[in-house]
């Protein structure tokens, strides 16, 4: 339970020095110490029922959130770090993931409003309007297609670790993708034999400890970067990663 123990000390140290923090700078009345707090209070969150899941031997679960917490740390991340070019170039990194972000959601409104009028249901009228209001305001808006938004892939982020140069955040990203995407091979890797019959287990084999030392590898990119902007000291959470690592041998 040392890994649990030290990321629930992470989570409210970080949270103690965000509440009430100063406003550093504004960009769509989303201050920096909001941004911060917003995505560590959601972090939190999923990472509670990741060790929840892990202490219960649920590896597969376990993954599937391991990869949500990837993904908006490396947002948040990258957003942050755009502050070491200035602040326009953070304001222009947030305004893209905000728009990306408006054009996922328009997306899936323009689904549901099509399924609504399959439907034809009239108790459904209420809504229909109402996705149709908001589409019209983020039309208005320029909001379009996510996919001439240009929110920068995974890939296209690789500057944000290169401080981190001995772990390949990559990697990580892409180790918990079955776990969300299970596939063909991951139901290969459920078959079991026993004699001439075959079984299925409901999960797969993989040290749960070893995906812990990743949830921490994860969180500590994110709690640097948060601390980096602040000026807040980070050396008790370097010394935490690298007595971690040296215990798991990562």
């Amino acid at each position: 339970m040392e890994i649990d123990k030290k990321i629930d000390k992470w989570f409210q140290n970080a949270k103690d020095k965000l509440v009430g923090g100063k406003i550093y700078y504004k960009q769509h009345d989303l201050d920096i110490d909001s941004l911060c707090l917003g995505v560590v209070v959601l972090v939190e969150n999923y990472t509670g029922s990741v060790l929840l899941l892990l202490n219960a031997g649920k590896i597969l679960p376990a993954k599937a959130l391991l990869r949500v917490i990837a993904d908006v740390s490396i947002k948040s991340i990258w957003c942050l770090r755009g502050l070491e070019q200035g602040t326009d170039e953070f304001c222009e990194r947030f305004e893209k993931w905000r728009r990306y972000s408006l054009s996922l959601d328009k997306q899936r409104m323009e689904a549901e409003i099509s399924l609504l009028k399959q439907e034809q249901d009239d108790t459904n009228s209420g809504l229909l309007n109402k996705l149709e209001s908001f589409i019209q305001i983020l039309e208005e808006e320029g909001i379009r297609d996510p996919y001439k938004e240009k929110m920068p892939s995974l890939w296209n982020m690789r500057e944000i670790w290169k401080k981190q140069s001995e772990m390949n955040f990559d990697a990580l990203y892409r180790r918990f993708n079955q776990g969300i995407h299970p596939d063909w091979m991951v139901l290969q890797c459920l078959k079991r034999k026993d004699g001439d019959k075959f079984f299925y287990k409901a999960d797969i084999e993989e040290n749960a400890q070893d995906l812990k030392t990743f949830c921490l590898l994860i969180l500590g990119y994110l709690v640097e970067a948060i601390y980096s902007v602040n000026k807040w000291d980070y050396s008790e959470f370097e010394k935490d990663i690298k007595e971690i690592r040296d215990i798991n041998g990562k």
